[in-house]
C-alpha cells in the first residue's frame, strides 16, 4: 500500500469515527428529550444559592457513566443552583435553565465519579430525582469549590424532602442507601 492510499484510508476511519460519535449523541439526546417535561417556574421561598459550583453530569442511578442528554443537562460547565420551598432550578451556563419540583426529589447524596469527572471519595454532591415522563431515577452531580457549600447543599435538599435518603456510590459505581 503507498503512502496516499495509506492516509485515505486512516482519514476515512477517523471521518467514520466521528460521525458515528454524532450520530449516538444525537439518538441520545432524541432518546432522553421529554425527561424534564413541562415545569412551571418555580416561584416559592429561596432556601439557598450556589454561584459557584461545576455541574458534571446527569445520570441514571446505578449507571454513573450512563450520560443523560436532558436538554439544559446536557453538557457539562459552570453552573448556579438555586434551592426553592417548592424546588431546585439548575441554570448551566449557556443552557437553558432546568427546573425540578419539590415532589421528583428524592434526596442527596456524594460520590468520587460520575461521566465526565472523577475526584476523591465524596468529592460529588448528587441531586436524585425522577422525572414524572420518564420511569428512571436520576443523579444530577455537581463540584463545589468548598466543601461547607457541599455539606450545605446537602443539608438544604434533605430540608426541602424531609426524611429523604442519602446515597454514597461505593468504588464499584453501586449506590449504597440509608437514612440521613
Amino acid at each position: 500500500m503507498n503512502r496516499t492510499a495509506f492516509m485515505i484510508l486512516m482519514i476515512s476511519i477517523v471521518a467514520i469515527a466521528f460521525i458515528a460519535m454524532w450520530l449516538a449523541w444525537r439518538a441520545r439526546a432524541r432518546r432522553d428529550a421529554g425527561v424534564l417535561g413541562a415545569a412551571a417556574a418555580l416561584t416559592g421561598e429561596v432556601l439557598a444559592r450556589f454561584d459557584r459550583l461545576q455541574y458534571i453530569s446527569t445520570t441514571p442511578v446505578g449507571d454513573p457513566m450512563g450520560r443523560v442528554a436532558a436538554p439544559g443537562l446536557r453538557y457539562r460547565g459552570p453552573a448556579e443552583v438555586v434551592v426553592h420551598r417548592d424546588g431546585v432550578t439548575i441554570q448551566v451556563a449557556g443552557e437553558s435553565p432546568v427546573q425540578v419540583p419539590a415532589t421528583q426529589i428524592d434526596g442527596t447524596g456524594t460520590a468520587g465519579r460520575r461521566a465526565g469527572k472523577a475526584v476523591e471519595s465524596e468529592g460529588l454532591a448528587l441531586l436524585r430525582w425522577h422525572s414524572g415522563s420518564d420511569p428512571r431515577e436520576l443523579e444530577s452531580s455537581f463540584r463545589f469549590t468548598e466543601k461547607d457549600d457541599q455539606r450545605r447543599f446537602s443539608d438544604t435538599i434533605h430540608e426541602l424532602v424531609g426524611a429523604g435518603t442519602t446515597g454514597t456510590p461505593d468504588e464499584l459505581g453501586n449506590t449504597q442507601e440509608g437514612l440521613r
